[in-house]
């Protein structure tokens, strides 16, 4: 029976194919050890030469003692008792210098621990007591690889190799230490041998053809892989690399050909239709390509999360060229994910992405409220939902939204302060006061959010004509950020409405402007104080600016303009002002009565 060890060197080989040094030699040392046990002294069943060091004189009972510690010690192994194991081996060893198998399982142990010299000067121990034992030396050898000594290692498994040639497990420790140095042409040669022995091989065919990619050697790459098609015609994998390999090397054509012939042998998979895309993709032919992209997308094996992917590069593609036909394009293979995949929130989300990267605000809110019903559990989701119902200026469902997402996310600041703006333009501003002042409370480390809070806090309690509150919060907005431009402007604004502090309030706005001197608002707030300081030239120069720097001017704007006209006194441009005020939203509560009496109210 071979020992345990072994399965722990048959690790190794598995850790150690890849073309690349491992970088971080630890984890090597960690499979090494993982669950070894008992080498079981199977020095008996190899053979005997002269090279054996001089054995100490040990009575039958001290050698009974040993073996009987070494099973005690083999347990508490098991057992993960690492220290009292380890005890017990050096107690097994000190009984039986001759006991090889007590330093060989101590040695791993020091490995294990991270003591490499101290496990190299153990089993060097139990190899001088049977230095016909292979697993000593491949302890030795994996100890000299951890001490980044890969030379030595290397030598250990080239006699190794050399002393049992016809041994296909030596040689594939050979092979993979050759490929661990890099010495790729050594590699080569031990396949060959290796080969020589057992026959053609998938997994040493594809490590052959990895070393010639690796070495340039592209079209001895090729013939491998065309030889491994001819002995597994079956494997659709040899198919994939052999075209991949032609593409590389410019044959096309080649490539083409072995693509539709793994869709014969492979009808009803999406792979052959992805590698043909990607084919006509290279050859320019756009449309060829997207109608196999197409068929790949009908499969539902075809995974949403590869979908998806293939879904963004055409909406990258629409950032760079052509953009209304990649987001057609982006827009159908996201309608036949849906189509496949009806029951995937992702689906829904990804459709919903190209409808609002494409402006159709309404019909991206619809998508992403889809996935929300099957996935409520994405915050980020839901803050789209928001963001959109915002833009399109619908805050009823602002507000229907905002609580459906704060059922999940409770905690969450920003819907509260989604939800204490809906309530606010909906005119509960009492509800809105409480969302926003709770949402402040639970606002911990984010101070723009915090920011956000308190400016509309400051807004609200002005709506409540709770002024004093209301100039506490913008004060307390403007010394947290001196460069608050909307609290700047909404407490100069408040202030003018109510005719107070005007000299206050035109320095506030001033310094509004000059932080952000395209905004239409700012500039009406700013002649508004004019007006209410009777300057109504400098009044007329600025509301004017602000009708121009709109692209559709709000109500607000157009009846201040009409009454800065009348107070002109240009009655008739007044009254135009003030019915296209009337015609483009909701003004002031004595608009109406300024125009059917044709006369202005204050």
């Amino acid at each position: 029976m071979e020992p345990e060890g072994s399965d722990i060197q048959e690790q190794n080989n598995q850790t150690n194919i890849q073309m690349k040094k491992i970088k971080h030699i630890p984890i090597i040392a960690l499979l090494i050890l993982l669950g070894a046990c008992s080498s079981s002294r199977m020095h008996a069943e190899l053979p005997q030469t002269d090279r054996r060091a001089p054995r100490e004189e040990v009575s039958d009972t001290e050698q009974l003692k040993s073996t009987a510690l070494l099973i005690d010690a083999s347990k508490q192994k098991m057992l993960g008792n690492w220290t009292q194991a380890a005890a017990l081996y050096q107690e097994a060893a000190n009984t039986d210098p001759n006991n090889d198998a007590a330093f060989f399982e101590l040695a791993k142990i020091y490995v294990r621990s991270g003591d490499y010299q101290g496990g190299m000067e153990k089993v060097q121990k139990a190899a001088e007591i049977d230095p016909e034992n292979p697993y000593y030396q491949l302890l030795i050898a994996d100890i000299h690889i951890l001490m980044e000594q890969v030379e030595k290692a290397t030598k250990i498994h080239e006699q190794l190799a050399g002393k049992e040639p016809n041994n296909v497990r030596h040689q594939k420790k050979l092979l993979d230490i050759y490929m661990y140095a890099e010495r790729f042409e050594d590699a080569i040669g031990v396949i060959d041998h290796i080969e020589s022995i057992q026959g053609f091989s998938e997994d040493l065919s594809i490590k052959k053809q990895q070393i010639y990619i690796h070495l340039g050697m592209l079209e001895k790459a090729i013939e491998e892989a065309e030889k491994m098609i001819r002995f597994f015609p079956e494997e659709e994998l040899f198919y994939e690399l052999l075209g991949e390999l032609y593409m590389e090397t410019g044959q096309q054509e080649k490539a083409k050909h072995i693509y539709l012939d793994l869709l014969k042998l492979i009808p009803d998979s999406h792979i052959p239709r992805l590698l043909l895309a990607d084919y006509y993709l290279k050859q320019q032919d756009t449309e060829t390509a997207f109608q196999y992209l197409k068929e790949s997308f009908d499969s539902q094996e075809m995974d949403v999360e590869s979908k998806i992917r293939i879904v963004f590069v055409y909406m990258f593609l629409a950032d760079e060229q052509d953009e209304a036909t990649h987001i057609q394009k982006a827009k159908e293979l996201a309608r036949m994910i849906i189509e496949t995949h009806p029951d995937d929130p992702e689906a829904y989300f990804v459709y919903g992405d190209i409808l609002n990267r494409n402006n159709q605000l309404e019909e991206a809110r619809a998508q992403y409220l889809k996935g929300a019903q099957l996935n409520p559990s994405k915050l980020d989701v839901w803050q789209q939902i928001l963001s959109l119902d915002l833009q399109l200026g619908e805050y009823q469902r602002m507000l229907k939204h905002s609580e459906m997402a704060l059922e999940y996310f409770f905690e969450q600041p920003v819907l509260f302060l989604f939800n204490g703006l809906a309530n606010m333009q909906l005119k509960d501003y009492e509800a809105a006061a409480s969302s926003l002042e709770y949402g402040l409370s639970i606002t911990i480390e984010d101070e723009d959010l915090k920011q956000d809070f308190i400016t509309m806090l400051g807004d609200v309690y002005h709506y409540l004509n709770m002024h004093e509150e209301s100039d506490r919060y913008y004060q307390q907005a403007i010394d947290n950020n001196p460069e608050n431009a909307i609290a700047l402007n909404n407490y100069s604004y408040h202030l003018a409405l109510r005719g107070e502090r005007l000299e206050e309030a035109l320095a506030m706005s001033e310094k509004a402007n000059k932080i952000n001197p395209s905004n239409a608002a700012f500039q009406d707030t700013y002649g508004w104080i004019k007006y209410q300081m009777g300057a109504y030239e400098d009044a007329e120069y600025w509301i004017r600016k602000a009708l121009e720097t709109s692209e559709e001017p709000s109500a607000a704007i157009l009846e201040h303009y009409g009454d800065v006209m009348y107070k002109l006194g240009d009655k008739e441009k007044a009254l135009k002002y003030w019915i296209e005020a009337s015609e483009a939203g909701e003004g002031s509560d004595l608009l109406h009565k300024k125009i059917k009496d044709r006369t202005l109210y204050e």
